[in-house]
This record gives structure tokens, C-alpha cells and sequence, in this order.
């Protein structure tokens, strides 16, 4: 497990409120933790998407 760390932040209440629920945690702690979890984990398709932002046509298939 890594390290943690203590941070004092000025963080959206209605923010924390809704990852609460999206994340279905009891504490603001999990949730916030839930939330960086997910960034880091998807970092890799959110570098994807702004290097192909605008150079590749996407087919739709729902046509």
C-alpha cells in the first residue's frame, strides 16, 4: 500500500457529495481517494484521446 499523506484542501462539497454517491463510500476520505484512483487508472486513454483530438474520423456505427 502506499504511503499516506495528510493534506489540508479547499475541495467542493457538492463535488464530494456526488462521488460519495457514485462511488456508493460512506466517507468523503474513500470517495476522494476513489476519484484520484480513477484518474491515474485512466490516464493512459485521456493521453490517448489528446493526441488523437481532431486527427483521426471516427466511423459511427449506430447509423
Amino acid at each position: 500500500m502506499s504511503e499516506l499523506t495528510k493534506k489540508t484542501v479547499f475541495l467542493n462539497q457538492d463535488n464530494i457529495n456526488k462521488a460519495i454517491k457514485l462511488f456508493n463510500v460512506r466517507t468523503e476520505k474513500e470517495a476522494i481517494n476513489r476519484a484520484l484512483e480513477l484518474v491515474i487508472e485512466e490516464s493512459d486513454i485521456i493521453e490517448t484521446h489528446r493526441e488523437f483530438a481532431g486527427k483521426v474520423k471516427l466511423e459511427s456505427v449506430f447509423e
